[in-house]
């Protein structure tokens, strides 16, 4: 099943909803709120183990109705130093739904307000992550969904402290097996505490056998004891799991290269941290590019599988809450069709066994679907509200980018320095491989123009192939992909549009009928795409540096892993997102802030590498 299990609930006493399928409660009836409190805060010794912190990272293994969520989050909002941030993963196998959460939660008038926040943005029924940010108390929720083992095992990063809050052991042993435990350990942090409301000897000797000292303590209400414990062996000093550079940086100004949708989502991502931003955008406007089209589409890349299939949805979900918050997102609904036979048998496989659920997807026949939450962004409106708390300057063409101490000169085509920052992000387009640096990465360029005038409005988008949308009481149509030669802007053409009013005729005959040809407007820009059709997200790799180092690879010999991925320190890279850049530039922007500020990974490691830029260097050197 690509959707996960709902949870079937017994709701016989209202005051503890039971788990039908594990025999147990989501919290205990002498009161939860007041457990998560006794149990798990103060069982990982909070507040005060984050007193003098700006940067916490809890990991919870059961989300259930969010309710240690939000006791978290109350203490949070009480205690947190100025711009700090508290990043709470939790990992669920049966996720609730909202109305479900909404009746749980209902008994806590003491957190009320957080509930409400919480429950108006409930996380999605999809194997895909997902990161709230509730930006005005430092506070970021991440939730995946899946069995704990398989979750931890995907991840990377160190945790402060652990909330094991699943069902009880005897009830749901595959939460609490050796496996979890170990990977538990090696997402540690020195030093770090954990709390359960069980004492089961399995699970004592478990984490001992891991490296924490474990403790009883009195229990709550009807539970005589619990469990305390901390991580007293080392982190796990293993080798890293990836040849791909990863770094982590305590930075307090970034200057990003380009105001695109990339630049911006990046922008956005690093002021909700409290960063400096400072944009550098080579034309005199925003939107130069492909981000200068007056509206497009934002809808999922739903596959049947591969390591970015979750990616594709986790994308999709975040930017429909991004920037729903932002205010710039307009619900319209989109209508897919296949196109072809091969296009239709994968189409009819989703609709059987749907990736989202139904009140997101729904089929229309064997070769229809309907995403019923996409809908139309505004580039313009959104980048704008992107890049309210950055600082931008037009006209600021950047050639090089110069090493000094602790930090990065931009200068000028004239060699003169524009600025100084902590790390640079390049989100130039269709430029990007302008940089020596990023010389290798293989970005491919494709013209795409658009028309859009006034006629009968579609009842919602459509896509084939081509796509059009509602557009200002009209209709906007396109787009075509051609071959770029150059990276410089192009016009557009009548050839272009003849192509596009063909497309359109075919796609929606009705709607072409009714289009106003001589109200037409149209518009050419630049998309850069990448071979394997994936994004690029991630720390520059020093290409020769890293070439040399792992030369042993193409001729499958041993290589030194603990050594530390040659990389330009501080330079990041967000580029190749195609036609769907609406879509992946939240996403993506969340990704390198989190990865910029060492917090916890959106994505499991396996997706993190199939975005980096080393992957090219890799799959260079396996062709030798």
């Amino acid at each position: 099943m690509r959707l996960p299990p709902q949870p079937d609930l017994d709701w016989s006493d209202e005051s503890a909803p039971r788990a039908t399928a594990f025999g147990d409660v989501y919290f205990s009836r002498e009161g939860g709120l007041a457990e998560s409190d006794a149990v798990f805060l103060a069982g990982c010794g909070l507040p005060d183990a984050w007193a003098a912190k700006t940067s916490f990272a809890v990991c919870e293994l059961g989300f259930g109705t969010g309710l240690n969520v939000l006791a978290l989050w109350r203490a949070w909002k009480k205690t947190r130093l100025p711009h700090a941030h508290l990043h709470i993963c939790s990992i669920e196998a049966f996720p609730l739904g909202g109305t479900d959460a909404q009746r749980a939660l209902r008994q806590f008038p003491e957190v009320e307000e957080l509930a409400v926040q919480l429950l108006q943005r409930w996380p999605v029924r999809a194997y895909a992550p997902q990161r709230l940010w509730f930006e005005e108390d430092g506070l970021s929720l991440t939730l995946f969904v899946g069995e704990a083992e398989q979750v931890l095992a995907g991840l990377e990063g160190r945790f402060d402290a652990w909330l094991l809050d699943g069902f009880a052991p005897a009830r749901n042993p595959a939460m609490w097996g050796a496996e979890t435990f170990a990977q538990i350990a090696r997402l540690s942090a020195p030093d770090a505490r954990l709390a359960t409301f069980t004492v089961a000897g399995d699970v004592r000797r478990g984490l001992e056998s891991v490296g924490f000292a474990v403790d009883k303590k009195p229990g709550f209400g009807a539970k005589r004891e619990r469990l305390e414990a901390r991580r007293t062996a080392s982190a796990d000093a293993s080798p890293p799991r990836t040849i791909y550079p990863y770094a982590a940086s305590h930075l307090r100004r970034v200057a990003i290269l380009g105001a695109g949708i990339a630049g911006a989502a990046c922008a956005h991502a690093l002021g909700q941290r409290g960063v400096e931003t400072i944009v550098l955008e080579a034309e005199p406007g925003l939107g130069a590019g492909g981000s200068g089209n007056p509206a497009g589409l934002v809808m999922p890349r739903l596959d049947r599988g591969g390591v970015l299939s979750q990616f594709h949805i986790a994308a999709y979900l975040h930017a429909v809450d991004a920037y729903e918050a932002l205010g710039v997102f307009e619900r319209t609904g989109v209508e897919q069709r296949a196109a072809g036979e091969r296009d239709s048998e994968a189409l009819a496989d989703l609709i059987a066994d749907p990736p989202l659920p139904d009140d997101w997807f729904a089929g229309l026949g064997p070769a229809a679907a309907l995403h019923k939450r996409a809908g139309l962004v505004r580039p313009q409106r959104a980048i704008e509200a992107m890049l309210k708390r950055a600082q931008l300057i037009c006209e600021s063409p950047v050639e090089t980018l110069e090493r000094t101490d602790g930090g990065w000169v931009l200068r000028a085509p004239d060699k003169r320095a524009l600025l100084k920052a902590d790390a640079v992000v390049l989100a130039c387009g269709a430029s990007l491989a302008r940089f020596e640096p990023a010389r290798f990465l293989p970005i491919e360029l494709s013209r795409g123009q658009i028309e859009w005038g006034k006629g009968n409005s579609p009842p919602h988008a459509i896509t084939r192939g081509s796509y059009a949308a509602p557009y200002e009481g009209g209709v906007l149509f396109g787009a075509t992909f051609d071959k770029a030669n150059d990276d410089q802007p192009p016009q557009p053409d009548e050839d272009s549009r003849r192509r596009n009013l063909a497309a359109l005729a075919e796609l929606a005959p009705e709607i072409a009928a009714g289009l106003d040809v001589a109200t037409l407007t149209s518009r050419a820009a630049l998309r850069a795409t990448t071979p394997d059709r994936a994004p690029i997200a991630g720390l520059l790799p020093e290409a020769d540096a890293w070439l040399a180092q792992y030369a042993a690879l193409a001729h499958g010999g041993r290589i030194d892993a603990s050594a530390a991925p040659p990389a330009h320190d501080g330079v990041y890279v967000i580029g190749g997102l195609g036609a769907r850049g609406l879509t992946l530039a939240p996403m993506l922007g969340e990704i390198i802030a989190a990865e910029m500020f060492g917090e916890p990974p959106l994505l499991p490691q396996a997706a993190r590498d199939a975005l980096h830029p080393a992957r090219f260097l890799h799959r260079a050197l396996k062709r030798r």
